[in-house]
């Protein structure tokens, strides 16, 4: 190659890196708000323990949330009507609000759950 292609390519490779890498002072900024909201939002590790004194609840809730909803029994659903309001993390994939949840079971046992 010619000096003046290599020139022309090496500007052509600089500013396309540039145009694609977000800067991290930018990123920062706008993500920290939301990080924070994102973290008080997040339901209490002792939620989970609400789950646990019925066995089964946790992976029944989890499927119930993908719609599969055979395993939800009335006693999980009176737990999980006990949940405060809060962002409920089933997997590292899936996170549902408890008031879905709440809907969930209430549908699948109407006037059973007070």
């Amino acid at each position: 190659m010619k000096s003046k292609q290599k020139v022309m390519f090496f500007l052509l490779t600089l500013i396309s890196t540039l145009m694609f890498l977000p800067s991290e002072a930018q990123e920062k900024s706008d993500f920290l708000p939301s990080e924070a909201q994102e973290k008080s939002d997040l339901c209490p590790l002792s939620t989970y323990g609400i789950l646990e004194k019925v066995p089964g609840c946790f992976n029944a809730v989890k499927l119930a949330s993908y719609n599969d909803t055979r395993w939800l029994s009335i006693d999980c659903c009176k737990q999980v009507k006990t949940l405060p309001d809060c962002l409920f993390i089933l997997s590292s994939d899936k996170a549902t609000r408890t008031t879905i949840i709440i809907n969930i079971c209430m549908r699948k046992f109407p006037g059973s759950i007070s």
